[in-house]
């Protein structure tokens, strides 16, 4: 799942995670805490992108990603 954003950089990748929030990510930070399974990611930070917000959130909380320039284009987080 971080190769694909990472290699959707500067693309807008709409990302559903399990509580239901949508967030709209063109880049990511992201790391792994030590124990920690899942990496934790930041979204739309480096750089930043105007008029969006910084988004956290944990690899294993993402239901669904789907480009958002072809929106038949489904991404699934398993790939």
């Amino acid at each position: 799942m971080i190769a694909l954003l990472r290699n959707r950089d500067g693309m807008p990748t709409m990302v559903t995670l399990r509580d239901g929030r949508e967030l709209t990510v063109w880049n990511i930070a992201w790391g792994y805490d030590i124990g920690d399974d899942y990496a934790h990611v930041t979204t739309n930070c480096s750089p930043s992108v105007a008029d969006l917000p910084l988004d956290f959130f944990y690899t294993d909380d993402v239901v669904e990603m789907h480009a958002l320039e072809s929106g038949a284009v489904r991404l699934h987080p398993e790939q």
